[in-house]
């Protein structure tokens, strides 16, 4: 199947990166081990009167993986330089689901020129987590359970299942990328890794927050599926229609 985006050098790595509509520049950063198909929905909805931006990190969708785990920093550069490579120019909405959100707000705090809004759908909150192990034990500890995942054989069994029934998919080219993707090893390894690195992300955010302002963020709490705007599956990933859908920058704007 033909991807849906390019593959474009972001920082000297390839990322895949979709660029679709027209109108007010919005960026989508997806939350924990997102991919670009995870925002279909919403960007079907928003494409009508902006120009949409998604793309998959190091290790998902279709982008190639990293060994480096995440950082708030890392992630907030990673946006702008997407922006640059899309040749998005000046301020935009930046939207950001779950673990997402911490990686927009570090935009928004890091590149304040940049951001014209700031969308909270569902954020994780940045909270202490004074049990948890040692980093070095957690990054080995997930890249040891992804590789035993992958060489059983459970992932290639149980991952495109596990996504298809908790959030479904909106045609049979949907679920083949699904399932190409819930069986790449990399994947899992990437999705780990950034689940392992959850605590450090919070604590690095805490640190940046007090170094510069962001647009006042416009925050989404998860409502059930089919509830209307802000619906989202039962783990509060991003299906069905999007916050501010109507609009394309800060709340009182359309």
């Amino acid at each position: 199947m033909k991807p849906p985006g390019t593959l474009v050098e972001v920082g000297g790595r390839s990322l895949h990166v979709v660029v679709e509509g027209s109108g007010p520049p919005v960026v989508l950063v997806g939350g924990l081990a997102g991919n670009w198909f995870d925002w279909d929905g919403v960007a079907a909805l928003l494409t009508r009167a902006c120009t949409v931006v998604r793309f998959d990190r190091p290790g998902f969708g279709l982008s190639p993986a990293s060994d480096e785990p995440p950082t708030v920093r890392g992630e907030a550069d990673r946006i702008g330089a997407v922006l640059d490579a899309a040749e998005v120019r000046g301020p935009v909405t930046v939207v950001g689901h779950s673990m997402g959100g911490w990686y927009a707000e570090g935009f928004a705090r890091t590149h304040p020129g940049r951001a014209a809004a700031l969308v909270l759908l569902d954020a994780s909150i940045a909270a202490r987590h004074p049990l948890a192990l040692p980093r070095r034990w957690r990054l080995d500890v997930s890249t040891g359970l992804a590789r035993g995942a992958s060489a059983c054989g459970l992932q290639r069994l149980a991952g495109p299942w596990v996504r298809l029934v908790t959030h479904g998919a909106p045609d049979a080219e949907a679920v083949e990328w699904i399932r190409q993707t819930f069986t790449d090893p990399d994947y899992l390894r990437s999705a780990l890794i950034e689940n392992a690195a959850y605590p450090d992300l919070g604590a690095e955010l805490e640190r940046l927050r007090p170094l510069g302002p962001c647009p006042r963020p416009w925050s989404w709490p998860p409502t059930p599926a089919g509830r209307g705007a802000g619906s989202g599956s039962s783990d509060g990933s991003p299906t069905g229609s999007a916050p501010g859908s109507n609009r394309c920058g800060p709340p009182g704007t359309t």
